[in-house]
């Protein structure tokens, strides 16, 4: 099958160009968690998503807001994934000392999913 071609004016567009920037950091950033916590891409997906979801309530509340504990079934609805495939990948975090799922999933540290989480090059006035 032959390749693309590209409008050359896309070189030519600072957005664009900018943007293939971003992207490629975003890469780059999923590739250094991904290597750092020894998991393969959906793993590390899966971990952000646990944080993500066991932050809600800060999400609603602002700072005064508390971690708290999600389901299995959230999270594999939260991916759009298959339960078992989230049952089985959250059991190897929790082998891994990444998460907990005693009575919900949670992740086990929530400052260093944080700090994991602010790894990702995000620009929340670019999304759309």
């Amino acid at each position: 099958m032959p390749s693309s071609v590209i409008n050359p004016s896309i070189k030519e567009n600072a957005f664009e160009a900018s943007h293939l920037l971003a992207l490629r950091s975003l890469f780059g950033a999923i590739d250094n968690i991904r290597t750092s916590l020894n998991l393969d891409v959906e793993e590390m997906l899966l971990y952000l998503s646990i944080g993500y979801l066991n932050t809600e309530r800060i999400q609603q509340v602002g700072s005064k807001g508390y971690i708290s504990a999600t389901n299995i079934s959230s999270v594999a609805d939260f991916m759009k994934i298959p339960k078992e495939t989230a049952r089985r990948k959250i059991k190897r975090l929790a082998a891994m000392g990444l998460v907990d799922n005693t009575h919900g999933v949670v992740v086990r540290d929530a400052e260093r999913w944080f700090a994991i989480s602010r790894q990702l090059p995000l620009a929340p006035d670019r999304m759309r």
